[in-house]
């Protein structure tokens, strides 16, 4: 009987493509990627439903976009580590 790419009745499924993709980057790029994109988001947001002035915008969206970006790294890097793909 051919392999038919399903798991078995206890197994898990394998992630997605493009989080093992995400997963499989360094650090430094999950890093680079992730802050321009996060800080503009939040940048965004503080402008926008928050109704911060420019300048405050501009200085909550870089901070926040860094402190979300620390912390999509590390949780990537936990759940690398639980499917046993360490860096």
């Amino acid at each position: 009987m051919a392999d038919s790419g399903d798991p078995g009745p206890g197994a898990k499924p394998p992630p997605p493509k493009v989080l093992q993709w995400w997963e499989g980057l360094e650090t430094w790029r999950q890093l680079a990627l992730s802050f321009p994109f996060l800080s503009l988001l939040m940048f965004v947001i503080n402008i926008g439903p928050f109704n911060q002035p420019i300048l405050r915008s501009i200085f909550y969206g870089l901070f926040e976009g860094g402190v979300l970006s620390g912390l999509m790294a590390v949780a990537t890097a936990t759940e690398r580590s639980k499917r046993g793909q360490g860096k």
